[in-house]
């Protein structure tokens, strides 16, 4: 039977992982200074959770990833609008 450190230890979160999940869900009020460390995060907890059996949070990094992808994608959106309604009318004339 497992004692009280070896179950404290299995058991400890990711530090990554939660910054991953917390600087994308920042990117409302931050935007790129959120969800691109967020990503780099995400990513690196990830492969720290593969390496060690002894960290968990693979689905908080992976949650901090999607988000930060929804908000990566949605600033490309936001360049590509703002990009067609100031150089749009000059195309057309």
């Amino acid at each position: 039977m497992p004692d009280a450190n070896e179950q404290a230890e299995r058991a400890k979160t990711s530090g990554l992982a939660i910054a991953s999940l917390t600087l994308s869900c920042l990117s409302v009020l931050i935007g790129p200074f959120g969800f691109i460390p967020g990503i780099i995060c995400g990513r690196i907890a990830q492969e720290d959770i593969r390496k060690n059996p002894n960290l968990s949070g693979d689905g908080i990094a992976r949650a901090g990833l999607i988000v930060g992808y929804v908000f990566l994608a949605l600033t490309v959106l936001w360049f590509i609008a703002v990009i067609g309604f100031v150089f749009g009318p000059m195309l057309l004339h």
